[in-house]
């Protein structure tokens, strides 16, 4: 019993030392082998041996030579890989699925080799990634996947898609893995979280925020101390489902009067009156300058209630907002940003911002695969 304890215990500490060594490469961009050593307290054979661990997997690469710290000799710092491919990144999307072959540096901003219309079920949709994995090439690999609505990210199972019905009750690693082969190794995250994951890679000095997407739907998701939440059930972030007071449509979930029936670009189109996306972007877009629509404000401000009254539960003063509405003037986040600053709570006390981002759901399905796969340090010591 004594031995199977520590050789646990020698494994947590392999994990720990691994992540550790790797989070400070991710966070600094490049650094030496001496550089890493004195921030994380590791001793310098230690992250030698590490670091070499960590290129043998490719999820590191050695850069250009630099001039030896002090007297010491010309060294090649590390910085994660830039050039192979190491994950494939799949967006499971409403109304198109996305594919990627990307480094682990990941890009900054979601870009995709493959995309098709995501189909209107299962089979078909079987059937067009199996297409698109052959058009990109690439089988057998480490897969991060992310899918809307409820999902278990333990078991891939699909609890509840209000948006993409034939998705609900539906293993979403099973079938992705299916489509790349019996090797492939996936990990599935709720779309909402990828993005956050996908900030948090982009801008690691961003610490604690809560990211609030609208699209389709609306949903959030919460970053404290680098760290994305974690909750104890299967779903978190469902802003999009906060009840308003006197909304009577009804939503896809099955309730009536939820918040994104009012601010999704469907719910936002209805209320406009218009014909379509486009053309309430192009109206709005003309009348810049001038004063926004009554029925678009009144939304906004039930938008901002919902999102203030997240930040006094969770205690953060920063929201990340990404998505349809940085593709209206800057007038529409301004009034937002306004409504959650004169509702939070922590306003009173210091200072909460409200920013527009771009989606970074590409770079975070690679930063969700890298923690939950690649830096598994026994798979990669068995050259997995």
């Amino acid at each position: 019993m004594l031995m199977k304890r520590q050789k646990a215990d020698e494994r947590l500490t392999l994990r720990a030392t691994h992540r550790a060594v790797f989070a400070q490469v991710r966070q600094a961009g490049t650094a030496s082998r001496a550089a890493i050593a004195r921030a994380t307290g590791l001793s310098s054979p230690a992250v030698g041996a590490i670091a070499a661990d960590l290129l043998q997997a490719g999820l590191l690469e050695e850069g250009d030579v630099v001039d030896g710290e002090g007297m010491g000799r010309p060294s090649r710092p590390l910085q994660l890989e830039r050039r192979k491919p190491a994950v494939v990144a799949v967006q499971i999307g409403v109304r198109h699925t996305r594919l990627a072959a990307l480094p682990v540096a990941g890009p900054t901003a979601s870009t995709w080799d493959v995309a098709f219309k995501t189909p209107a079920s299962a089979a078909a949709f079987s059937r067009r990634l199996a297409d698109a994995v052959g058009a990109l090439g690439v089988r057998e690999a480490v897969v991060g996947v992310s899918a809307p609505g409820v999902v278990d990210e333990g078991t891939g199972e699909s609890l509840l898609c209000p948006n993409l019905k034939w998705l609900t009750g539906q293993n979403v690693m099973g079938l992705v893995g299916e489509a790349f082969g019996r090797r492939a190794r996936v990990c599935v995250v709720q779309e909402i979280r990828a993005l956050a994951l996908g900030e948090l890679w982009a801008a690691p000095a961003r610490k604690d925020f809560l990211l609030v997407d609208i699209g389709e739907g609306v949903g959030g998701a919460v970053v404290v101390g680098g760290q994305l939440y974690q909750p104890p059930l299967a779903m978190s972030g469902e802003l999009g489902h906060v009840p308003v007071l006197g909304n009577k449509r009804k939503c896809g979930c099955g309730a009536t009067g939820c918040l994104e029936t009012l601010v999704s670009r469907s719910g936002l189109v209805a209320s406009s009156g218009l014909r379509d996306w486009p053309t309430l972007v192009e109206q709005l877009r003309d009348g810049e300058g001038g004063a926004l629509p009554t029925w678009l404000t009144g939304t906004l401000d039930a938008t901002a209630a919902a999102i203030a009254g997240a930040l006094n539960i969770v205690g953060v003063r920063e929201v990340v907002v990404t998505g349809a509405l940085g593709e209206l003037p800057a007038t529409v986040h301004e009034h937002l940003a306004a409504g959650v600053a004169r509702s939070a709570m922590w306003a009173r006390f210091g200072t909460v911002t409200c920013v527009a981002a771009p989606r970074r759901r590409a770079a975070g399905l690679v930063a969700a695969a890298v923690e939950r796969i690649l830096l598994n340090v026994e798979q990669m010591k068995a050259g997995v």
